[in-house]
């Protein structure tokens, strides 16, 4: 049916105002990002509102015929906020495999809500450029103790908006058992630590 792609996206992102186009729009202003890898996306093709070139990746059935439709590609482009073509690419595959794109050719990876991307995908991202991840998995967690990973900024989201700060930084990802975190405990529970203090969204630079 035409339209069940976009009541896909409007049940799960648009319906539970979980789109979070603002945070993007928060990278794209402070980071300058242009091109973004998004592995575990299912159909959240909100980054491409605001980023040109955005290439997503994901094993669920629903993912092939919903980035395929028309009806997406008309609603990125109705909803662009950008000059030029918007650039939209799928892989259905699992981004812990190869993925068919260059090294090094990212300046944002995504990772939100599925698993360990900062770990897997991390060839993909250009030196300089940027990791966005929560901390639903432990993902954050591992990216902070990743010394390929500089923590650079943290995002809240109050009042329906995301904010973005560079300040404090040391204040976060401090264990309230006052243990040190490590890096194989997260990945084994597969859940990051109860820190003093938390963040909806963290920012890291690869530097690598």
């Amino acid at each position: 049916m035409p339209n069940a792609a976009l009541r896909l996206y409007q049940e799960h992102f648009a319906d539970k105002d979980f789109e979070r186009i603002d945070l993007f729009a928060l990278l794209v202003a402070h980071f300058g990002v242009r091109r973004a890898l998004y592995p575990g996306s299912f159909v959240h093709v909100s980054p491409s509102f605001v980023i040109p070139s955005v290439t997503y990746v994901d094993t669920d059935r629903r993912c092939p015929p919903f980035f395929a439709a028309p009806t997406i590609r008309r609603l990125v482009k109705e909803r662009q906020c950008y000059r030029g073509e918007p650039e939209v690419v799928f892989h259905s595959a699992d981004y812990r495999a190869p993925l068919d794109e260059p090294d090094a050719s990212f300046d944002l990876l995504i990772s939100q809500w599925a698993g360990p991307v900062s770990q897997a995908c991390k060839r993909y991202l250009q030196s300089g450029g940027i990791l966005v991840a929560n901390d639903s998995h432990g993902d954050a967690s591992v990216a902070a103790l990743d010394d390929d990973y500089a923590l650079v900024a943290v995002i809240a989201r109050r009042g329906g908006r995301h904010r973005l700060t560079g300040q404090n930084l040391h204040t976060y990802f401090v264990p309230r058992s006052g243990k040190p975190a490590t890096r194989a405990a997260i990945e084994q529970t597969g859940r990051g630590r109860a820190y003093t203090k938390s963040a909806t969204a963290y920012v890291f630079r690869c530097v690598s």
